[in-house]
């Protein structure tokens, strides 16, 4: 653990408030101007089990969850004995070490004592002074541990207040639990061996499922249509509380199928929509994915994975979608699939896959995990500026209309319904230029062949926008890391990690998962060895890469429901290296 950053861990049950409490530590080391990342663990109950959410902060940028624990907010015995006891790993998550501080309510007793420094509050004791709400326990822990790295109580005091909104009574009753259990800590306790720097800059502290629904906004959103699913629910939560003041339409529709037909039926009337689904929910989109391949009608799928097959681990995250949405639907048509690596990027991709579907006319599927969709990131300010993209739009009364024209680009002019002089056919069977049906009593292959071929430019054209695929720390590297989507934190901290040891490695970075970009290929020739990480048991990346391109690979993968941690991924990583 470096000295600089700070690890807060706060466990108990579901219902105990452990997200609650976890945000508001959040908010005050981001107001503080401090970099954060959090990592949320919890169970498909409401009520019970175990679940426990974790702050990393630092004034340098903290890319994961990260290693280690300096603080524990214990909200029960059981999470008081699994987080300090050093034989239990929770999917990669340390153990609080020797010198670690384990907060937790005085009466609590009878629990298995391990070497950590235990530093008992009467939590429920100062709580009952201002409420009968026995969470308020919970904002006693909280400023306790605030007073263990001498955090600024008026940053806490403001972030409570916000929280708590309008409630002024409420919002004071919790500033002044939480200022005795802050001073509580300092007079009866050690501070912790820290060196946090703060300022005053404030930044952006967002999660997965915000930053996609305001980068769809401010691509130009008009129509979101959804069942809910976790963890696609995230976007679809965010959209809704802020239908009316962003002008949103928001659908809550009958299942998954609804919702993809509805969103394809807004675009083709000329209005930006999306839907979004987890892998369960996808399956069932399929179908109509192909449809609006065929009518060639743009569409935006937000596709967040988690831990399958079937209903599988729904509070869990995995990258075991890829081959599933490779193959959605039957036949062929030009599909792109976009996997953004962190928050801020999911928000800038967000309304680029907008602009993406509407230019090329054809759908373009987002792919995250519950990692990325349900964790809180700090960015930097958004740029709220961006330009919306129609593509090819038809001119009224234009002669001689052809809406699958068979352009060079692939792109067809596309008119919108109700303009004048445009009028066409549209089906989901195979058409000529017009749109006219050609497989009704007798198939035209010369036809077929000219359609599909059209239909399938769009895919050449489409690579040449591609951007670079990007790299880490690969100018001098001998052997190349392979990752996509959300592992990008975890990977580059497991380069600095080995990077630190003398071992020459990078990391390439794969964003735009299909079509793949051809400079992957030549960023990982000469390579003594290429490592390619993935959450998932297959290794479906891998499969795809080694269809694509001639290269030799090894894989790591990692399916228990969790994410990576760089400690232990590097240590894998070492292994395969030390493998020559």
């Amino acid at each position: 653990m470096k000295n600089d950053e700070v690890i807060i861990r706060v466990g108990g049950a579901a219902g105990d408030g452990v997200q609650s409490a976890g945000l508001i530590i959040a908010k005050v080391f981001s107001r503080s101007g401090m970099h954060v990342n959090t990592y949320n663990y919890y169970q498909s109950i409401i009520r019970g089990g175990q679940s426990w959410y974790q702050i990393r902060a630092s004034h340098r940028e903290v890319r994961s969850q990260g290693d280690g624990l300096d603080v524990l907010i214990a909200l029960n015995k059981d999470a008081l004995e699994r987080h300090t006891n050093p034989k239990i790993n929770e999917g990669g998550a340390s153990p609080l070490p020797k010198d670690g501080v384990a907060i937790m309510d005085s009466t609590l007793t009878g629990y298995k004592e391990f070497d950590v420094d235990y530093t008992p509050v009467p939590l429920g004791e100062i709580a009952l002074k201002y409420s009968k709400n026995t969470l308020l326990k919970n904002t006693v822990a909280i400023g306790a541990a605030m007073g263990s790295l001498q955090m600024n109580f008026d940053t806490l005091a403001d972030v409570i207040r916000d929280q708590f909104g309008k409630k002024g009574d409420i919002a004071e009753q919790n500033v002044k639990a939480a200022r005795e259990g802050y001073d509580y800590y300092q007079q009866k306790y050690k501070k912790l061996n820290k060196e946090l720097k703060v300022s005053n800059e404030k930044r952006y502290l967002i999660a997965g499922g915000e930053a996609a629904g305001l980068g769809a906004v401010t691509g130009g959103l008009k129509m979101y249509f959804g069942y809910p699913m976790t963890p696609a629910s995230s976007i679809l939560h965010f959209l809704a509380e802020h239908s009316r003041q962003y002008g949103v339409f928001v659908k809550i529709t009958e299942d998954e199928i609804s919702a993809i037909n509805m969103a394809i039926g807004a675009n083709y009337a000329g209005v930006r929509a999306m839907t979004g689904s987890s892998g369960g929910g996808f399956s069932l989109m399929t179908e109509a994915l192909g449809m609006a391949g065929m009518v060639e009608v743009p569409l935006v799928v937000y596709e967040a994975q988690r831990a399958g097959p079937s209903t599988g681990l729904p509070t869990k995250t995995e990258q075991g979608d890829l081959m599933q949405v490779l193959g959605a639907s039957q036949g062929d048509y030009p599909k792109a699939i976009i996997a953004p690596r962190n928050i801020e990027e999911l928000f800038y991709l967000t309304r680029e896959a907008l602009n993406i579907a509407e230019r090329y006319q054809m759908p373009v599927i987002l792919m995250v995990d519950l990692y990325l969709a349900e964790h809180y990131e700090t960015i930097s300010k958004p740029d709220l500026n961006f330009k919306i993209d129609h593509g090819k739009r038809a001119q009224d009364n234009q002669k001689d209309y052809k809406r699958y024209a068979y352009s060079e680009d692939g792109i067809s002019v596309r008119a919108i319904p109700g303009q004048p002089g445009l009028m066409h056919n549209e089906d989901s069977d195979e058409h000529n230029e017009y749109g006219d049906v050609v497989s009704d009593a007798e198939t035209d292959p010369t036809l077929r062949i000219l359609s599909m071929e059209k239909r399938m430019r769009k895919m050449e054209t489409y690579k040449k926008e591609i951007p670079p695929t990007p790299t880490y720390r690969s100018d001098d590297a001998e052997y190349m890391v392979v990752q996509w989507g959300s592992t990008q934190g975890s990977v580059e901290e497991a380069v600095d990690i080995l990077r630190e040891k003398g071992l020459k490695v990078g990391a390439l970075e794969i964003f735009h998962v299909y079509p793949l970009n051809r400079d992957i290929e030549k960023k990982l020739s000469g390579k003594k060895k290429i490592i390619v990480v993935e959450n998932n048991f297959s290794g479906q990346m891998n499969r795809l890469l080694k269809s694509e391109f001639s290269i030799k690979t090894e894989l790591i993968t990692k399916y228990d429901g969790e994410s990576f941690y760089p400690e232990a991924l590097s240590k894998e990583i070492e292994k395969k290296i030390g493998g020559n």
